[in-house]
């Protein structure tokens, strides 16, 4: 059965007439109730505040992160925690000679073994034959990871990351974008 208690201080009401000023004359004490009752936010979305998810996801100049590869070896595209947009292309030449033509999109972790996300090899035994590649997702970083492009063998890697939302998933907006 709920109960129904009033609250003494004058903090907590200083603080609603702060946060309510047209209750600035209302002259009773707060109460609070035994009973839990789910609040929804909508603030941000009835002032316009909020930018539909397709258009939030959205690359900018500014925020974008890019490498480039054509020898073999690692590099990183993006070692910050949170939530990121990629996109990866690649152009993995075939040789007569033996021997695979690698590209790794691959989340790295001190001391742990590497995830590969993406692995686009190109196996052809015919010179002349070219690998071409687009790919894109989105990855979630936490404290220490980092996501890096590979290459092994010879080929071309052009890899792009943006960020779309922090580490506590809350949005980021494009680069530059303001509501009016």
């Amino acid at each position: 059965m709920p109960e129904i208690t009033t609250i003494t201080s004058e903090s907590l009401q200083a603080e609603v007439r702060r946060l309510l000023p047209s209750q600035r004359g209302f002259g009773t004490d707060l109460q609070a109730q035994n009973v839990i009752v789910p609040i929804v936010d909508l603030t941000a979305t009835a002032e316009g505040s909020v930018l539909r998810s397709d258009l939030q996801t959205a690359a900018s100049y500014g925020n974008i992160t890019s490498v480039n590869r054509s020898t073999a070896g690692t590099t990183t595209l993006i070692n910050t925690t949170g939530f990121y947009k990629f996109q990866l292309q690649t152009n993995l030449p075939s040789s007569s000679s033996t021997g695979s033509r690698v590209c790794l999109l691959q989340m790295l972790r001190p001391s742990n073994p590497d995830i590969n996300l993406l692995r686009i090899e190109n196996v052809s035994g015919s010179a002349g034959l070219n690998d071409f590649e687009y790919n894109d997702g989105i990855v979630f970083l936490s404290a220490g990871d980092s996501l890096a492009v590979t290459i092994v063998g010879t080929g071309y890697v052009a890899a792009q990351a943006w960020p779309i939302a922090d580490v506590n998933g809350n949005f980021i907006n494009p680069d530059g974008f303001t509501f009016e």
